[in-house]
């Protein structure tokens, strides 16, 4: 039977717990204040480490898996950034044709009415700002969490001409810089996280006693 292990105290080597042995994590702007140390808990409860080395080890893990929490943040921002440019090009290009028709229209009826060619002006001009208004209006439904207002946001987009699934496409296949870098360090990250993993396992494994779980 294996003997039970008394786990180092802390207080011997002037910390109050062995995470002190870390530098504190400052928040960094953009994420939820707190967030992390609720995510760092429930990862720790999950991990379980029962010695100050696999205490490093498992904040070392916490904190791969959070750094791959907020890249596929990023790079969904920037997916919807691309989309949104997107569905503000096509609504632009749309306000655009109707000006343009209307203003045929008014001529038709200008000449019509007798208008001399050479004394015509346009009666009103086209609004590129009210337009690019429309169109981040109708980009911001299109990520709503309602469900009424996505679906009709996504049938107006489609009623533009654009499917919506191609247009996901390719954003994915985007080669813009705040997609692409997000997505190479999620692969750097995936693989990091499998080697820490791996050895974490290894030494839970070949542990030669018992032990209590320590606290974070």
């Amino acid at each position: 039977m294996p003997k039970s292990l008394k786990v180092p105290d802390p207080v011997r080597f002037g910390l109050t717990r062995f995470a002190d042995l870390l530098p504190a994590r400052d928040p960094i702007i953009g994420e939820d204040l707190g967030s992390f140390d609720g995510f760092r808990e429930a990862m720790m409860q999950s991990l379980a480490p029962m010695t100050p080395y696999e205490g490093v080890i498992a904040e070392n893990l916490i904190s791969i898996e959070w750094e791959l929490i907020q890249h596929r943040r990023l790079r969904n921002a920037g997916l919807r950034n691309f989309i949104r440019d997107r569905i503000c090009e096509a609504v632009v290009a749309r306000q655009k044709a109707s000006h343009e028709a209307a203003l045929d229209e008014a001529w038709d009826k200008y000449i019509e009415g007798g208008g001399v060619e050479g004394d015509w002006k346009e009666p009103f001009s086209f609004d590129q700002e009210a337009a690019k208004t429309m169109g981040r209006a109708l980009a911001a439904r299109a990520v709503s969490r309602d469900p009424g207002e996505f679906s009709a946001a996504c049938e107006e987009i489609e009623a533009m001409g654009l499917d919506v699934v191609d247009l996901m496409g390719e954003a994915y296949r985007t080669s813009d810089r705040s997609v692409v870098i997000h997505e190479n360090k999620l692969k750097g990250l995936e693989s990091r996280r499998r080697e820490v993993k791996r050895d974490f396992d290894a030494l839970q494994k070949t542990r030669p006693i018992e032990a209590e779980i320590i606290e974070g």
